[in-house]
């Protein structure tokens, strides 16, 4: 997702300075941000010309020349903690007392990072979803010792970067998106396993029956509206019979044994055999980016809003 946020970042900022240990790593995410650039001006989700923004990114391995003197750092590197733990211990040392600390970790702790530097005030979250350079949410993680300001800023340089920032008040394990995605998709991994239904008709009882809904208002909006009397009485007879799984199903870990990855190996949920993995992204992206066009189009047109909840948003969150 590195260059995903490069993108992001060089779309409403002076400079942006991309970072990799090899020069090959680099090469290879200018390339996918040529062709994310282009996507986006295509769909018109992109003002400017693709060539111009580029323009605006740096590249370099070495980290002390990239956060030196940078405002904002996102840190994007594999799912280990000893890794990003590592990252931010070098952070801490050579960027400016000033410098916004943030990493894109997809649910490690973020107060673990945090305690890794001098300065555990600047460390936050700003955890993005996949692909990054679509999707406008960013995740503005809360450590235990994140000053308010820096919550605060944080939001102001994302919303001026033309992302939707959600506040995380507490530092829990997979934050909200992959919360609520894991426990949909454990749901959806038992009841295929236990033959209940097939993976396309599970699919699509997500994205036709659910995914569109979603689109117009949250899970919780929705109880508002359909009556939480009605979500209640449900609750109290299906809570209990949804799946419980505190390890992986037998069933998932057996798919990974057989090396059955999915798309990368051919064969997952899915027969994906004779099929470029490019393609179907490319696929998925091109969907992805009209749907957001629509629901930001939507969002910027609606008139009937719900009265906000209290606390609502900002440093008010977490006070």
């Amino acid at each position: 997702m590195g260059g995903q946020l490069a993108l992001v970042l060089a779309m409403g900022s002076q400079q942006t300075f991309l970072m990799s240990r090899k020069q090959q790593t680099i090469d290879n995410s200018l390339k996918s941000i040529d062709r994310y650039a282009s996507d986006l001006h295509r769909h018109g989700l992109l003002q400017e010309e693709p060539s111009k923004v580029i323009e605006r990114i740096k590249t370099g391995t070495s980290l002390e020349e990239a956060a030196a003197d940078a405002e904002l750092v996102v840190e994007s590197v594999i799912e280990d903690l000893e890794v990003k733990v590592d990252i931010f211990k070098r952070l801490g040392e050579v960027t400016q007392p000033h410098t916004i600390l943030s990493s894109n970790t997809s649910g490690l702790p973020v107060s673990k990072l945090a305690a890794a530097t001098k300065a555990p005030e600047r460390v936050v979250g700003a955890h993005f979803v996949q692909p990054a350079h679509i999707v406008p949410i960013v995740e503005v993680v809360k450590g235990e010792k994140t000053s308010v300001d820096v919550i605060k800023r944080s939001c102001e340089i994302w919303k001026g970067l033309g992302r939707i920032p959600i506040v995380v008040k507490k530092d829990v394990p997979g934050f909200i998106v992959n919360r609520i995605q894991h426990a949909m998709i454990r749901e959806s991994v038992c009841l295929l396993a236990e033959g209940v239904a097939k993976a396309e008709d599970i699919d699509l009882a997500v994205s036709l029956g659910l995914a569109p809904r979603f689109t117009v208002s949250g899970p919780l909006e929705q109880r508002d509206i359909n009556g939480i009397d009605t979500n209640y009485k449900i609750a109290k007879h299906l809570w209990n019979k949804l799946s419980g799984w505190e390890e992986p199903l037998e069933f998932l870990k057996q798919k990974v044994e057989k090396g059955e990855l999915g798309l990368k190996s051919g064969r997952g949920y899915y027969d994906w055999s004779g099929i470029r993995p490019d393609d179907v992204r490319s696929a998925r992206d091109e969907a992805l980016m009209q749907v957001t066009k629509e629901v930001l189009s939507r969002m910027r047109t609606q008139t009937v809003t719900p009265r906000a909840s209290v606390p609502s948003t900002g440093a008010e969150l977490i006070a």
